[in-house]
């Protein structure tokens, strides 16, 4: 009796271990420098787009494919390794401002400020992103779909965060992460050499 429920308990744990491999292998994003596979479910995903809007909504990642779209072309660096490009290819997004032409700003609004899931934070100024339709929620890398991230063309990588969560428009001067810790709020590339802080 004793040997049969510690069979049983033995095999509850090999399925259980065998259910958290396979959960996690789906759930990691792979990432081999060309293609990008999707990092998780995209239909759990949602974007609330919230603060001074007239018409806050809840944008889900599958809406989002659905918002006319632009492709950039775009190289993707971060400031630790100012000289190594970390993808590089064809992006294929909505651009931040339709998502924020949608929700009508109110005046006062001043800055975007931007959430993902993981805590990381960054933002533009309001008055950049109307004026720039480069700057884009991406849903597609080199024709593959990728979990959304935000791409800025001609800035460093801190600005391109992934899985958003909240795009907020506020009246203040929001800093991300990386702007908090002293880099600058533009994010532009002028030369190959990091911004430092």
């Amino acid at each position: 009796m004793g040997k049969g429920r510690d069979a049983m308990r033995k095999d509850a744990f090999a399925f259980l271990v065998i259910i958290l491999l396979i959960g996690g292998t789906y759930l990691l994003a792979k990432d081999d420098g060309n293609r990008t596979t999707v990092e998780a479910p995209r239909e759990l995903g949602v974007i609330q787009v919230t603060g001074l809007v007239e018409k806050p909504y809840n944008l889900t990642y599958d809406e989002l494919s659905k918002l006319p779209y632009r492709e950039v072309e775009a190289p993707l660096y971060c400031v630790g390794e100012p000289g190594k490009v970390r993808k590089n290819g064809t992006w294929k997004g909505v651009p931040l401002k339709t998502v924020l032409e949608l929700a009508k700003p109110k005046g006062g609004a001043y800055k975007v400020a931007l959430y993902a899931s993981d805590g990381f934070t960054t933002d533009f100024y309001l008055d950049t992103v109307i004026r720039d339709g480069d700057i884009l929620i991406a849903y597609e890398f080199n024709g593959e779909p990728i979990t959304p991230r935000i791409v800025a063309l001609g800035r460093w990588g801190y600005k391109w965060i992934k899985y958003p969560t909240k795009i907020e428009l506020v009246s203040y001067d929001f800093k991300g992460t990386w702007e908090s810790a002293g880099y600058p709020d533009d994010a532009y590339i002028t030369d190959g050499s990091s911004p430092g802080r």
